[in-house]
């Protein structure tokens, strides 16, 4: 988003491909029931306005995040 704002132009594979990544955000923060809705909201709104880099560093998070509920478990 913030690279569409700062061209000015929005290529229409760019556009499907972050629909698309919002997407996938959504879909794995839905199965993580215990997270407040307001930092599934976040989360997505991060990989809006960040893109790929956005989406890399959510899939980080998630990632360490499931590995130390399974260490806790």
């Amino acid at each position: 988003m913030i690279l569409f704002i700062l061209t000015g132009r929005t290529p229409t594979i760019l556009v499907i491909t972050l629909v698309i990544m919002c997407y996938l955000a959504g879909y794995e923060l839905w199965k993580e029931k215990e997270l407040p809705f307001l930092w599934k909201a976040w989360w997505v709104l991060f990989v809006l306005m960040t893109n790929v880099v956005g989406f890399g560093i959510f899939w980080v998070w998630l990632l360490l995040r499931r590995r130390r509920e399974q260490k806790a478990a």
